[in-house]
């Protein structure tokens, strides 16, 4: 009966999970059957009710009569952001010619309903969370498969996302793909390095993992890549120790290990050999991508990319974002009283979210903005250095990718900033508050300092 019981919870605590998913993480499924099996092309309304369908599915059973405590600091930052927003629209309005009153505060509404179901979620839901990760993003990642074979406007060598409306351009949305995919390698990495993973489960990790990587490299978003960087980096530096890495390098110099590499290396060329147009895929991107970036380098140096008659220029984002800089350092030089208030809500549009944070909404807008992306920053690294439970642990990587987001695309009032900081703003900073059962810590063994000592029993 007890069995049964907790079977029943896991479903339940699987469905609120996938509710998260739905909000968090929507876009690429919602984008496959809104555009590539046409149910709504190019309908807004089709997507607010999906976001919709995903807060209710977030619903527990306890709603009202057990709440959990978040991160009351960064609770507070997040709350008073965004209510100063929705003062500034209705009061301080930077653009004169903006309309969209009733799409923003839609949008505010969902990140408030958000927060408060959050509140309401109780914490068991961390030990079936990362496998309905695996699962969602594996999905995503195939239906982006499967609308990529059946677009016949799109060819290898364009960012890989589904195409939005009736443009035939391949036009979309590659950041909301190169989010799913970053997030199922985070996942499926934790996942399957999980000493307790079933090996079935610790297969489909690694392979979703694989897929995951291929559609991050497919979509050439250099803030996810980045991002996946940082991530490695961060654990590399935590929890590779320079022991493991002489006992790694001591252990290849042996007779299986020296013969697994070989095979290893004669079936890659063998498999190219007999699929070269695999190669040729693979080498197209990666050359297309360094390309593109040197030419962005060479452009900010003021360099010639091929030959002399011909001089690099920056790809449109990074265009952009150096016209907001340059926006940026005239208000520090000749306006810099303007930046007390800010120059209204929405007043320009910089893709740089930090930025326009202060830019926009003033010294108030940038405290709060950068104090709660700060404090989350904090307690990820903190995290990554601990690993206190599964949960936990993926949003601290998952936050490198809205780090570098930060910076380099977005706007600060965004939902899909703020979606991801109201998870981190319930679940991160709080870990010492959630049931020992929930932590990946290891129970304690026998040591030389240290002794076990069964039922409470003195030694």
């Amino acid at each position: 009966m007890n069995g049964l019981i907790r079977f029943i919870q896991t479903l339940d605590y699987m469905r609120i999970v996938l509710g998260i998913c739905i909000v968090v993480d929507g876009y690429p499924l919602i984008f496959f059957f809104r555009e590539t099996l046409r149910l709504a092309p190019g309908s807004t309304a089709f997507t607010a009710a999906a976001l919709a369908g995903g807060l209710v599915m977030m619903i527990p059973f306890t709603i009202f009569r057990r709440l959990y405590r978040p991160n009351v600091p960064m609770l507070w930052m997040s709350v008073a952001f965004l209510l100063l927003c929705i003062f500034y629209m209705y009061v301080y309005m930077g653009d004169p010619g903006f309309k969209d009153y009733t799409k923003d505060m839609i949008y505010y509404a969902y990140i408030f309903i958000f927060l408060f179901l959050l509140i309401n979620v109780p914490n068991d839901i961390i030990r079936v969370f990362i496998p309905v990760v695996i699962l969602f993003t594996l999905i995503s990642n195939l239906g982006l498969v499967y609308s990529l074979l059946t677009n016949p406007t799109w060819a290898i060598g364009q960012r890989a996302t589904i195409t939005l409306g009736d443009s035939d351009d391949g036009s979309g949305n590659p950041h909301a793909f190169s989010r799913n995919a970053f997030m199922g390698i985070i996942a499926c990495a934790m996942w399957a390095l999980r000493p307790q993973t079933n090996i079935l489960f610790r297969l489909l990790a690694i392979f979703s993992g694989i897929l995951s990587l291929a559609i991050l490299v497919l979509t050439q978003t250099r803030s996810s890549i980045l991002s996946l960087a940082i991530a490695v980096a961060l654990f590399m530096f935590y929890h590779v120790r320079p022991a493991q890495v002489r006992s790694a390098i001591r252990g290849i110099f042996r007779p299986v290990p020296i013969i697994t590499i070989f095979l290893g290396f004669v079936g890659i060329l063998f498999f190219f050999r007999r699929y070269a147009v695999v190669y040729e895929v693979l080498f197209g991107y990666v050359s297309a991508f360094a390309e593109k970036n040197l030419e962005n380098v060479y452009a900010l140096l003021g360099l010639k990319a091929k030959g002399v008659a011909y001089k690099a220029s920056l790809d449109a984002s990074a265009a952009n974002r150096s016209i907001s800089a340059t926006f940026f350092s005239n208000v520090l030089v000749g306006h810099i009283y303007m930046l007390v208030l800010g120059f209204g809500y929405k007043f320009l549009y910089l893709d740089i979210p930090i930025m326009e944070a202060l830019t926009n909404q003033g010294i108030l807008g940038f405290i709060l903005f950068a104090g709660v992306n700060g404090i989350v920053l904090y307690n990820s690294v903190r995290i990554i250095r601990t690993n206190p439970n599964p949960l936990s642990t993926f949003l601290a990587y998952f936050y490198m990718l809205i780090l570098v987001t930060l910076f380099t695309n977005g706007r600060p009032y965004e939902i899909s900033f703020w979606f991801p900081l109201a998870l981190m703003v319930r679940f991160i900073g709080v870990e010492h508050l959630f049931p020992a059962y929930l932590s990946d810590k290891p129970a304690p063994t026998p040591t030389d300092e240290y002794i076990v000592v069964p039922n409470g029993q003195a030694t």
